[in-house]
């Protein structure tokens, strides 16, 4: 059991498992999980805490400097022959600008778009998710 630990370079569970399936039978979990909390290095290692993804949020200064936009699919509730709403939202402010679109054509997308910002300039990072809608030509 050793030497397939050793082999695999001190992996988990799975891959001990694995590894000593190959030559022999009759090796179960439970074994494997007894040298793993035997296992020196393996506990060394586990007390090292281990660093949580840190994500800074992006700040925003002034208004319409970073804007978000999305479309919601509201077609099992379709509005006559309005189908999406589309949402653009201030990151600082929070404000929200909320359009009825029929389709996500990326030319309908784009007519909004352009109103938007037509009233209200247009920001310096505009975030959306990539859809075809918003990566058209």
């Amino acid at each position: 059991v050793q030497e397939a630990h050793t082999s695999i370079g001190h992996g988990g569970r799975t891959r001990m498992l694995k590894e000593l399936q190959k030559k022999y039978k009759n090796i179960t979990i439970q074994i494997i999980m007894i040298y793993l909390n035997l296992c020196e290095i393996c506990q060394k290692k586990s007390q090292v805490p281990k660093k949580g993804l840190v994500v800074k949020p992006p700040l925003s200064k002034e208004m319409n400097s970073r804007c978000q936009i999305d479309l919601i699919d509201m077609q099992a509730q379709a509005d006559s022959d309005f189908k999406f709403i589309f949402v653009y939202q201030d990151h600082l402010t929070k404000f929200v600008q909320l359009r009825p679109l029929k389709s996500k054509r990326a030319e309908e997308v784009a007519h909004v778009l352009l109103d938007i910002f037509c009233a209200f300039g247009a920001p310096s990072i505009l975030q959306s998710d990539n859809g075809r809608e918003f990566c058209n030509r």
